[in-house]
């Protein structure tokens, strides 16, 4: 991966992320090497909506929960799951 350019993920949205955004995937560049804070970085500069969400997101990256420490790698599978209700 160049540390000098941006990798572009795109990140799956679920529930109110979805709602809220008004899209159900949303493409964002982090600069190399990406984590998963930077991503929720910038998706929250992109889509501010987003932001009083961010205490409750949970990122899954292929498929598996994971800290917003982990290092992301071009082609992962990046989705962004909140808490849901019902009955």
């Amino acid at each position: 991966m160049n540390e000098s350019h941006p990798v572009v993920f795109t990140v799956l949205l679920f529930s109110i992320l979805r709602e809220k955004v008004g899209r159900a995937a949303v493409d964002v560049a982090v600069p190399a090497p990406a984590t998963g804070s930077a991503l929720l970085d910038a998706l929250e500069a992109a889509h501010p909506a987003v932001a009083p969400y961010r205490p409750v997101i949970r990122l899954a990256v292929n498929q598996t929960y994971v800290p917003e420490s982990v290092r992301l790698t071009e082609g992962d599978e990046v989705a962004l799951i909140t808490p849901v209700s019902g009955g």
